[in-house]
């Protein structure tokens, strides 16, 4: 899988390479200048060397000789930056003194002018050299000529310590572009640090948040994204609530005909006693029973779904006292269907914050599915439990149960189990999630004691 490119990792990409680049250039510069300033320095040493020599020379008799001392001899061959090689020769190039072997100077045409310094490279011995050769008149005014001094060494000391000068440049350069890269990560992430915070805001909002995000804060280059953001954000809740308002409408545009139908029924079974008559007054009051419970639950799902929960006004409850007055209502309903329902709590009470009018729902929702679904004879336990953060509530059933290939499709809408032999549409367990993801709960299913049944439970967090 490819890494993922961040906008840090590309700005640190677009600068390092132009420092790398810059810093190459300016290596082979320093380098350039660092070989110049010793070259400079190792040529006025040669230099000094060749006039100390000069110093030296003596005219006895005629005869033109070098008065070098042992100890001078001693200085040439250790000197401190490496072994020099010296030769005297006189006016007609006669050998004096040094090297015999030690190349000339390429410019013989110099020997007429008196004093002339000349630097040059040669070989010498298999090895490179720089060589200065100055010439030193014999007896100034005399036109006797002069001697010429060759004084060389190795280039070697010259290029070495040209490289340790480079690499003491270069190492604090080097750090210095290791700190600029790590001032300029940590200056992107503290200039990024409003796009971290905007992603935060994002994901730590609900799904039913569809508020203005804050841009006060954000720098000038961001505001736009938000803003546009915004503008989407806003068209996008006017579109779901257009879809809220459109299902409230036609949920009770529906309901009252709905109503009637159902009411006519009622009254056409009370006087009619055909028996054809009867029994089709019976299917059409079960229809009209179904409509009915499909029409309210559509409008329970309206209220649920993101945007209607908006203009709920959460408040402190208690989690016991509302469920076991919910389960208390639904007695009657499941001692007609022979059902034993019961309530269990471990806790005297327990705090959350809510809206009591959907929690209600939910708990309608959750147990006439557990009553409708379980044949007669069985059980039905409603629990409170505490949890680590907050409190479960449990509704527990001995039926057919779920299988658990179907337990994340039931909460579908409009999905049903085929093969369950109960009435419904599959709107139930649509709005019991939707009404605990506004209250911030969790819904899950599993299977009940020893593997039969089903239990669906819901997690609240504890009120603050």
């Amino acid at each position: 899988m490819p890494r993922s490119r961040t906008l840090r990792r590309q700005l640190m990409a677009w600068l390092a390479g132009p420092l790398l680049i810059l810093w190459s250039v300016s290596t082979v510069i320093d380098y350039d200048i660092a070989k110049r300033f010793v070259n400079f320095a190792y040529d006025r040493a040669l230099l000094e060397a060749a006039q100390d020599i000069g110093r030296q020379i003596k005219v006895i008799n005629d005869q033109v000789y070098v008065d070098l001392p042992e100890i001078a001899l001693q200085m040439l061959r250790t000197h401190e930056s490496g072994r020099l090689y010296y030769l005297v020769t006189g006016p007609g190039q006669e050998y004096i003194s040094g090297e015999p072997d030690l190349p000339r100077p390429p410019d013989e045409s110099a020997d007429e002018v008196p004093d002339r310094v000349q630097y040059y490279d040669d070989g010498f011995r298999g090895r490179v050299i720089r060589a200065v050769a100055l010439r030193v008149p014999i007896q100034p005014g005399s036109g006797r000529g002069a001697v010429l001094i060759q004084v060389a060494e190795r280039v070697t000391v010259r290029d070495e310590f040209a490289r340790q000068i480079i690499l003491r440049m270069m190492l604090p350069q080097g750090l210095l572009i290791l700190l600029a890269g790590l001032a300029v990560w940590h200056g992107v992430g503290r200039g990024l640090a409003p796009l971290a915070s905007l992603r935060r805001e994002i994901e730590n909002r609900s799904l039913r948040d569809l508020s203005a995000l804050p841009e006060e804060q954000a720098p000038r280059e961001v505001q736009p994204l938000i803003r546009a953001m915004n503008d989407l954000l806003k068209r996008l809740a006017a579109a779901v609530a257009a879809q809220q308002r459109f299902i409230a409408d036609a949920a009770h545009q529906l309901r009252t005909p709905v109503a009637g139908i159902k009411t006519q029924t009622e009254l056409a079974l009370r006087h009619s006693q055909l028996g054809e008559a009867q029994a089709t007054l019976r299917h059409l009051h079960a229809a009209s029973e179904q409509i009915t419970r499909i029409v309210n639950q559509m409008l329970s799902l309206a209220r649920a779904e993101p945007g209607a929960g908006q203009h709920w006004q959460p408040q402190p409850l208690d989690l016991v006292t509302l469920v076991r007055e919910s389960t208390t209502e639904w007695v009657p309903r499941a001692l007609e269907r022979r059902i034993d329902l019961g309530f269990e709590s471990a806790l005297a009470s327990a705090r959350i914050e809510g809206e009591p009018f959907m929690l209600r729902e939910m708990l309608n929702n959750l147990l006439d599915n557990a009553v409708r679904y379980t044949p007669p004879g069985g059980q039905v336990t409603v629990r409170v439990m505490p949890e680590s953060h907050g409190f479960a509530v449990s509704v527990e059933d001995n039926g057919p149960g779920i299988p658990a290939a179907e337990r994340e499709r039931v909460f579908e809408r409009f999905y049903r189990i085929l093969g369950s032999g109960a009435d419904g549409c599959g709107l139930g367990l649509a709005i019991v999630r939707e009404i605990a993801l506004a209250h911030g709960a969790e819904v899950s299913l599993d299977s009940g004691a020893g593997g039969s049944g089903n239990v669906a439970r819901v997690v609240f967090r504890r009120a603050a």
